[in-house]
């Protein structure tokens, strides 16, 4: 039996995920060469009910599920061991955060960055690459808005700034020590928060108005932070072409009908 079935059964699993489980083992490894659709269709189950117990197991999502199993069947075959495929892995939580994004919350966030509010955008070290990407192409759109990459300057700012403002903060580990008060002050004061993170664990996450989570994999080599932040970069991409669809529908040139009527001719 591969390792992941057997931490399954050891779980204590709801007769749905039970359901699931057999499903799965009965129809392995066809299965793997499956699609979200796919299997729900099969099962009669929602995917969210399927992602939630790929979750259950300790995998960011569906996709990382199917890419596990694979692996430990090519180890079951031969007594060689396999290096991880660094880059079909990659793909495989790329899938993952694509399959999770809210796009109507992303939409309806899309509004508020050109909705003539002061928004404020915040990223520090690596994260501070995506929040100037954002900032950068939201500036060159005309849009206004202010980038923070000091954590003390957004502390004493969400106490100050109007309660109809904009805060998008990015980061990847979401350190609840480190932001949860600034978090807390916003609800307080009715300020919009919008968080990007990677950690879906995150107390922040239910303190913002807005969340988006990327399965960016939190990792550390020698205390250096190596957190790829491709998911993080994609949101961050998926907004920017939203707000830009948005900018050309408003320089469309207006219809006949939208037009202004023409004063009468005076004699």
């Amino acid at each position: 039996m591969l390792p992941t079935f057997e931490h399954a059964h050891s779980l204590f699993l709801t007769p749905t995920e039970a359901e699931i489980l057999s499903w799965v083992e009965h129809h392995f490894p066809q299965c793997l060469y499956m699609n979200l659709a796919e299997m729900s269709d099969q099962l009669y189950t929602s995917s969210a009910t399927i992602v939630r117990f790929c979750q259950k197991l300790g995998f960011k999502g569906f996709n990382e599920f199917k890419y596990q199993l694979r692996q430990q069947l090519k180890e079951e075959k031969t007594s060689a061991l396999f290096s991880e495929d660094i880059i079909e892995h990659s793909l495989v939580l790329f899938r993952d955060t694509l399959e999770q994004l809210d796009l109507i919350a992303l939409q309806r966030v899309a509004d508020l960055l050109t909705a003539h509010h002061p928004v404020y955008i915040y990223g520090s070290n690596l994260s501070s690459l995506a929040a100037r990407y954002l900032h950068a192409v939201l500036s060159s759109l005309d849009y206004s808005c202010i980038l923070i990459e000091w954590q003390q300057l957004l502390g004493g700012l969400v106490g100050q700034i109007n309660s109809d403002s904009i805060l998008l903060i990015i980061s990847a580990h979401g350190d609840p020590a480190r932001y949860q008060p600034i978090f807390e002050t916003a609800r307080e004061r009715k300020i919009t928060t919008i968080l990007l993170t990677s950690e879906p664990d995150s107390p922040l996450v239910p303190l913002s108005n807005f969340a988006f989570l990327s399965n960016d994999p939190n990792r550390e080599l020698a205390h250096v932070d190596i957190n790829p932040r491709i998911g993080l970069f994609t949101i961050v991409q998926i907004l920017i072409e939203l707000v830009t669809l948005k900018k050309k529908r408003s320089s469309f040139p207006k219809t006949e009908e939208e037009m202004p009527a023409l004063p009468p001719d005076i004699p």
